[in-house]
């Protein structure tokens, strides 16, 4: 009896064992905080390997035009994108897949959804940038750890071969650079700065943004900014990728 009561009891130890190691990091906090990471795994991509929204989204007139107020959602983050058809346009946050990393006029679409590595961190999927005011809401306060980022196609065309609007493509002193704004829980804000150009080179890799383990971040949002300007603005294409961000809660 004894022999047998030892022997349950090892199978009872082996079986806590055995379900510790099978946890996630999710299911296994470190420092009392649940470890995530956003991959943009979760959304299916049609054959053209890229999501911009759709018209499931909540209807909302965009000039005259009818738009749809869509969301992408992974891990209680949620990623705006605001599609309107008759424009062929949208803002936001789009979800690729695509492993082109050429641009070409004549193909702005899907060319648009192209990055410069031509893959995403990890796994199959990326998210590309382009926001008008719409930013990452994290539904809680995190404590961000950061992000990995690289430059869209279109924007390293322009790099390259200018973007018919400003004079010729960068010189040295040239840039391309995204300052990335954390909104806390109290309502401050932290800056970081992100060049995708500079000293007459671009990020053709993908590289780590470090927030540093930032405290209750509740949202991000996204503010592109070029010496390449005319009399309206930014000419330089205000895309950039990001993938895999890291943060706890």
């Amino acid at each position: 009896m004894k022999t047998n009561k030892f022997f349950g009891l090892a199978v009872l130890a082996c079986g806590f064992a055995l379900s510790f190691t099978s946890c996630t990091n999710e299911d296994n906090p470190v420092g009392g905080k649940k470890q995530a990471t956003v991959s943009f795994e979760n959304k299916m991509l049609g054959a053209d390997g890229y999501w911009c929204g759709d018209k499931t989204g909540t209807k909302f007139d965009n000039w005259g035009a009818e738009a749809f107020a869509c969301q992408y959602k992974e891990k209680g983050v949620t990623f705006p994108v605001n599609y309107t058809p008759s424009f062929a346009s949208w803002t936001g946050f789009a979800i690729s897949e695509r492993t082109e990393t050429t641009y070409a006029k004549e193909t702005m679409t899907p060319d648009q959804f192209n990055s410069a590595v031509g893959a995403a961190k990890s796994g199959n999927n990326f998210c590309v940038v382009y926001t008008f005011g719409e930013a990452i809401d994290f539904g809680r306060a995190v404590t961000l750890k950061g992000f990995w980022f690289t430059n869209e196609a279109w924007a390293v065309d322009a790099i390259l071969n200018g973007d018919g609007m400003s004079p010729g493509k960068f010189e040295k002193d040239d840039w391309l650079k995204c300052t990335v704004t954390a909104t806390l829980a109290d309502g401050t804000t932290k800056d970081v700065e992100i060049y995708l150009a500079k000293d007459g080179d671009y990020v053709k890799d993908w590289q780590f943004c470090d927030f540093k383990s930032l405290e209750n971040v509740t949202s991000l949002s996204f503010v592109l900014d070029s010496t390449k300007k005319n009399d309206y603005g930014v000419t330089t294409p205000t895309y950039m990728c990001i993938d895999d961000i890291e943060f706890e809660y």
